[in-house]
């Protein structure tokens, strides 16, 4: 069948991108033992928590959608090369009157993010701020030209660089960096690292030497700006809730609350490496595909292996939560707050959901409506902001993993019923839930039999047959067969 070697191709993809992702971003999650370890308090773990997250929204305003209108359009049959010239284009002038804009308010910039006396932050931000959006592009024409290999050497690159120059600036300070506090030397490895990627990209990066055109550029802008709300509302639903956090609850509170809600949301790195790699290499294939009914059966298909490989990582993340959180999370204070661990299983689930919301989100990249993928995006926020405003004050960190989980469930459902008006698939629903409530089950029963039997041996075989049971129940259920 068709439908097989598309799926093998994207799962060849997928892994590809996949061991990059995962290798590099687990090298990036080992970092969290020398930020748990050498930062002085929670509370400046919380502070990079809260940077990060503002950084997030503005890659968000920086890139504008063009990454996704690239591949729609080189789907219309445009040329590649004129696609990229465009966009690439139109990036680097939005990009230089944000620089513009930095340099002559400083203090508005430092005041927005809440560290007003730390004009530092801005600065060092704004470095790689800059150069991972000129960097977007050039990765998606990558991903589009089916170059997996050049794109994991690259991003292997950047996190080795960024791993070591944190390492080698928390642990052995250099005297000419001395003035800086612990935050800004976590800044700047990123900054460097960052610089490196694009300096690798560079030869795509400026690779821009079509004509402009100006007619094609309104269509592309006419498709981008609702991606615009897309992606910022979907930053809104990631990463809103590390920012009220400081700003809803008193400021030491805050700080710390984020402190312990970044370190244990970075437990579920395997959940959001996956989803990651997979939209990598999905997205530019889904895109080269002809619109025909074997086609949306093979979308169909491609969910079901999707929400199979999640359920097993939920599965195996949780049964070996307590030895992984220890290991990484070296700091015994983090601990004092039991709900750290609590929100592990909610945030892993929320993460899935995600990942569909993803897949069910082609719908309206297909068929051209972005304005109804804004919307979505929009009521998802919208709800984001209304319930963390309103249960942060009450219960801290445990309300933004549950509205986190709630809104990508929401997500959803609004997604799946809005896309079979727009683009029918022929999802297998019912099998999707099977294999959600069975990785649920199957964790219940493991926590039963943890409560009733302390020995550690006996323990660690019960898991491994529940994780061999979730493999044989995503194998009998795949889609070539039928529920009796």
């Amino acid at each position: 069948m068709p439908s097989v070697g598309i799926i093998k191709k994207l799962a060849s993809q997928t892994i590809v991108y996949g061991i990059s992702s995962m290798l590099g971003r687990f090298i990036n999650f080992l970092l969290i033992i020398p930020h748990t370890k050498y930062l002085d308090s929670v509370n400046a773990y919380g502070d990079i928590t809260t940077i990060f997250a503002f950084m997030a929204f503005l890659n968000i305003i920086l890139t504008y959608g063009m990454e996704t209108t690239f591949f729609n359009f080189i789907r219309n049959g445009k040329s590649s090369e004129l696609v990229f010239s465009i966009t690439q284009k139109s990036i680097l002038f939005s990009t230089s009157i944000f620089i513009l804009f930095i340099l002559l308010f400083p203090s508005f910039s430092s005041n927005f993010i809440g560290y007003p006396h730390h004009k530092e932050y801005i600065y060092i931000c704004l470095i790689f701020l800059v150069f991972d959006t000129l960097s977007v592009l050039p990765f998606a024409r990558i991903r589009f030209e089916e170059k997996p290999l050049k794109f994991a050497l690259i991003k292997l690159v950047n996190i080795i660089i960024n791993v070591c120059l944190n390492l080698y600036l928390l642990i052995y300070t250099p005297d000419f960096l001395s003035e800086f506090d612990q935050v800004s030397l976590i800044l700047i490895a990123v900054a460097v690292a960052s610089f490196s990627s694009f300096i690798l990209l560079s030869p795509l990066a400026f690779d821009i030497f079509q004509p402009f055109d100006f007619s094609l550029y309104k269509q592309m802008l006419k498709y981008a700006w609702p991606l615009i709300f897309v992606g910022f509302a979907g930053m809104i639903n990631e990463t809103l809730d590390r920012t009220l956090l400081k700003k809803l609850l008193p400021a030491s509170e805050g700080s710390y609350q984020n402190g312990i809600y970044g370190a244990f949301y970075k437990l579920t790195m395997i959940m959001t490496m996956f989803v990651q790699a997979f939209r990598f290499a999905a997205e530019p294939l889904f895109f080269k595909q002809k619109e025909s009914a074997e086609n949306r059966l093979v979308y169909a298909h491609v969910m079901y292996w999707f929400i199979g490989v999640c359920t097993f990582i939920f599965l195996g993340c949780m049964f070996f939560i307590d030895e992984l959180a220890h290991l990484f999370i070296r700091n015994s204070s983090y601990f004092e707050d039991s709900n750290g661990l609590f929100i592990v299983p909610i945030l892993l689930l929320a993460n899935m959901f995600l990942g569909i919301y993803y897949n069910l989100s082609i719908w309206y990249r297909f068929t051209n409506n972005t304005k109804r993928g804004a919307t979505m995006s929009i009521i998802g926020a919208i709800t984001t902001v209304l319930l963390n405003f309103i249960f942060i004050p009450k219960y801290g960190f445990v309300a933004c993993a549950w509205i986190t989980l709630i809104v990508y469930a929401g997500m959803c459902v609004m997604s799946y019923v809005w896309g079979n008006l727009y683009y029918s698939i022929p999802y297998t629903l019912k099998k999707y839930l099977i294999l959600i409530g069975v990785s649920i089950l199957l964790w219940s029963v493991s926590l039963f039999f943890e409560s009733h039997f302390s020995v550690k041996w006996l323990q660690i075989v019960i898991n491994t047959s529940l994780l061999s049971l979730m493999l044989l129940i995503i194998w009998l259920l795949q889609p070539n067969r039928k529920i009796a």
